[in-house]
């Protein structure tokens, strides 16, 4: 699909910046046709009731952030539901606690797909449609329906979604506003509050992965395809002590499992860092033996890539060249450059001012952007 002016004038600005486009990307995918391939297989089968996790690795600039980006705009258009978020000081992957939380709060969908969306967002279509029905006794039947199939999980988080609903239904803002912060984790919800809309416990370590189930459920429900969760700069668990990198691994180890076994279905994790998280022997996925035979990384070889790992190096020459092309088609729908240009040539001549500690995509993108300016400028 072709660009508006606007979006391509945007994506030659973001590029020139040298930051990854968050949208569009896949306007200008060269060169990842494997690593794409591979996520849409594993696409198929989450929606066939499968769990994954992948991890993305790379150098600084060799296109990581692109890919994911890419990957994202991907699985909204095949409709499923995406979390991104990073490993920061709000999130360590050593509190398996706080990961519904984190997931909660990031959510995106495809009919918003360029802003967070609430809890409440995800029932839009489903609520009216239930409106809609020409049956009146439906609405209690599939909002019933829905609850049985969460109480498998957890009766405390069916409660809550029912009287989410009730709330919804019955346009009773407070009662929806209370239930749905206790369904998304937040843990300071007033006593009297939840005691009035008979909302019990809240999300702690000790159920925080049935929650995570309930929702995944909720969302297969609702005729999503699965959830896809992104989480970024994993490399930053090797800065941690060496107690709690190891329970950050271990975590890691445990959501293997629960997606691998079957326990834990329609929900891919994609993890995405610089590859000193494989390649650091003492403080990298390597250090924890059962999470490495896991993964299946080879320590004689560990950024083959291989089932669970992406491992992504430079593009080559044939996939920049493919790369320059887009770029300057996207250029060209707001600048009016020479007839004869040759993207062959300003290959060349971007390739001959990059050193070769310094070539990687981002460096090559804006190097493409700036000879491109000062051919617009001659």
């Amino acid at each position: 699909m072709r660009l508006t002016n606007e979006e391509a004038l945007k994506l030659i600005n973001t590029l020139r910046s040298g930051t990854s486009p968050v949208y569009h990307a896949n306007d200008l995918m060269a060169g990842r046709e494997a690593e794409m391939t591979d996520f849409r297989l594993g696409m198929q089968l989450l929606s066939k009731g499968t769990g994954l996790v992948k991890i993305i690795t790379g150098d600084f600039g060799v296109g990581k952030s692109f890919l994911v980006n890419a990957f994202k705009e991907v699985a909204l258009n095949e409709d499923f539901i995406i979390s991104s978020f990073q490993i920061n000081n709000g999130f360590r992957l050593n509190k398996i606690d706080d990961l519904y939380y984190a997931i909660m709060h990031n959510l995106y969908l495809k009919t918003k797909p360029n802003s967070k969306v609430s809890f409440d967002d995800i029932f839009d279509i489903w609520v009216e449609n239930l409106q809609n029905a020409p049956f009146s006794d439906r609405k209690r039947y599939e909002v019933n329906t829905v609850c049985q199939e969460l109480s498998k999980f957890n009766m405390n988080f069916a409660r809550a979604f029912l009287s989410f609903m009730r709330g919804r239904i019955q346009r009773n803002q407070e009662m929806m506003n209370v239930s749905c912060s206790w369904l998304t984790g937040e843990r300071n919800i007033p006593y009297e509050l939840k005691q009035k809309y008979d909302l019990v416990g809240a999300v702690d370590k000790t159920n925080t992965l049935d929650f995570l189930k309930a929702f995944i459920k909720l969302v297969t429900l609702l005729d999503y395809k699965g959830l896809i969760v992104f989480i970024d700069e994993i490399d930053l668990v090797i800065n941690d002590r060496s107690d709690i990198r190891q329970s950050a691994y271990n975590n890691l180890k445990h959501l293997i499992d629960l997606s691998t076994s079957g326990e834990m279905n329609n929900i891919m994790f994609v993890f995405s860092g610089t590859q000193e998280i494989i390649t650091n022997i003492e403080k990298g996925l390597l250090s924890n033996t059962a999470l490495a035979q896991r993964l299946n990384i080879n320590p004689e070889n560990p950024l083959e890539n291989k089932g669970n790992i992406l491992a992504l190096k430079p593009l080559d020459s044939e996939a920049l060249l493919s790369l320059t092309q887009k770029i300057i088609k996207i250029y060209q729908q707001n600048v009016i450059l020479p007839a004869n240009i040759d993207y062959h040539e300003i290959f060349k001549t971007v390739m001959q001012k990059i050193t070769a500690d310094k070539m990687v995509t981002r460096h090559y993108v804006t190097g493409v952007i700036e000879h491109l300016d000062e051919i617009k400028l001659a």
